[in-house]
């Protein structure tokens, strides 16, 4: 493919992606039993459930496969777990943080690996924690017009 630029990850990021998958994986099976079992899972939070694992699957894909173009993605989906850790840390959230943070680490290390403008890709993971944050906000609002923050 003309235009892309190609990068090997290191094994050890390879690795800490997969794991992040897995770990992302086991932590939403688990979780979605225990929450089941007490409320109903739709729209919210089987939607949220969904995202955050779709969202890690395609990043460790992506960041595996090494396309430098395409590391503003891996960064944007470190920002948007980082931000539901956050936001949902007194209910679930606070479980996918290791998941962020594993994606937030192999992105800086590859980053200054292959010399990345890291300030743009910082700037993606604060507008797409921004965003997730803005979301989640106006969901809960859709879901329940009366909730007391």
């Amino acid at each position: 493919m003309q235009g892309t630029r190609q990068t090997t990850t290191t094994p050890l990021e390879r690795f800490l992606a997969i794991l992040a998958v897995v770990a992302c994986l086991t932590i939403t099976i688990l979780l979605w039993w225990s929450v089941s079992a007490n409320q109903t899972m739709w729209p919210l939070p089987g939607l949220y459930f969904v995202e955050i694992v779709a969202l890690s699957i395609i990043s460790a894909f992506i960041f595996v496969r090494g396309d430098l173009r395409e590391q503003f993605i891996v960064w944007g989906a470190a920002g948007v777990i980082g931000a539901f850790s956050i936001l949902g840390s007194l209910s679930v959230g606070f479980f996918y943080l290791p998941v962020a943070l594993i994606f937030t680490v192999i992105a800086v290390r590859s980053d200054l690996r292959n010399k990345q403008p890291i300030a743009a890709h910082v700037s993606v993971y604060l507008i797409a924690g921004m965003a997730q944050l803005a979301l989640m906000l106006a969901a809960i609002g859709w879901h329940d017009p009366s909730p007391i923050f």
